[in-house]
């Protein structure tokens, strides 16, 4: 099993995926973790890339440590999690969002959103390597 936590104490995601015997995991459990707040979606992967987007979406945050305008997303295949990024006060901010839809018409199925402030040093830097180990499955 390969997780990537990122937050701190009580709140966070945390990814987890189990090791795939053939490279890159195909699906990720995505937990979404606050103060009165526990959600969790299966994620699948793009069949292209895999999750190395994400993983490439947090180091492009290590790069830009000192700071960058607007807000940057990533977001699922399926549209079941998606990250906000933003830098401000010295932080990197995001909003994660998770989902899951139930098949058929109408509103069915939920949404939970939480914040998370991630220090854009050391914090953020073994964020973007614990998601690359869990892109590549190793």
């Amino acid at each position: 099993m390969i997780q990537a936590r990122i937050g701190s104490g009580h709140d966070f995601l945390r990814l987890t995926t189990d090791v795939a015997e053939n490279g890159p995991p195909e699906s990720l459990l995505a937990e979404l973790r606050l103060h009165g707040l526990s959600a969790s979606v299966q994620v699948v992967h793009h069949y292209a890339t895999g999750f190395a987007d994400l993983a490439e979406f947090f180091q492009r945050h290590v790069d830009d440590w000192r700071g960058w305008d607007g807000v940057r997303t990533w977001e699922s295949l399926e549209g079941d999690l998606r990250i906000d990024a933003s830098h401000q006060y010295g932080h990197v901010q995001l909003r994660v969002t998770i989902q899951r839809f139930q098949p058929g018409w109408g509103n069915e199925g939920w949404t939970a959103t939480g914040d998370l402030t991630i220090e854009p040093g050391e914090q953020l830097s073994q964020i973007a390597q614990e998601l690359k180990a869990l892109a590549t499955g190793s």
